[in-house]
Formats: C-alpha cells, structure tokens, sequence
C-alpha cells in the first residue's frame, strides 16, 4: 500500500492501480495498453481522479514499457520495496496524471 504523504502525493484525488497479465499467450496483442488506458479514463471521468500512481518491479520491464506507453512517469526508485519470491526487490513509483490527456 502507498501511503500518500511519504511520496508527496498530500493534494489531490489519488488512486492507485495494480494490474497483472500472466498467461503468456496473452502478451503482445495491447491488453496490457487497453486495460491500464481504459482504467486511467475511468478514474479520471467518474472518480475525478488527478493522478494515478503504481510501483513496479524494475525487472519488469515489459510493463514498465507498457505504463510509459500509457503516459505514466517514473518518480522514484524505491529500493527494496516489495518481498517477491524470498527477497525484497527495488520498484518504481511511476505516476500519471491527469493534466497529460
């Protein structure tokens, strides 16, 4: 969970999206674009939303490409953020916000 005040996110309506596409035969056919697109307009349309935030793991570069895509930023690097497998691993906090539509 991402507690919006230690990101500087204090203003504004704020949510945060999760999202995961793990059959790989479903990979490079734009469900990734279509989903993280489709949720970033709903949020912003009917929860008035100003920024959308989310923190991938670094390794995931094939989301990382996706959310970059749908016009989120990286912000932050937060090491050591998430226990993945037995270890903690490093994510990005990556945002967008509303006045890029």
């Amino acid at each position: 969970m991402i507690k919006k005040n230690v990101y500087g996110l204090t203003n504004g309506n704020v949510y945060g999206i999760d999202q995961f596409i793990g059959e790989i035969e479903h990979w490079n056919k734009g469900i990734g674009t279509l989903l993280v697109t489709s949720m970033v307009q709903f949020l912003i349309e009917n929860k008035k939303a100003d920024r959308v935030v989310m923190d991938p793991q670094t390794s995931n570069t094939r989301a990382i490409r996706c959310y970059e895509k749908c016009g989120f930023k990286k912000v932050k690097l937060l090491q050591n953020r998430e226990f993945h497998e037995g270890e903690y691993k490093d994510c990005w906090f990556m945002e967008y916000y509303e006045k890029s539509i």
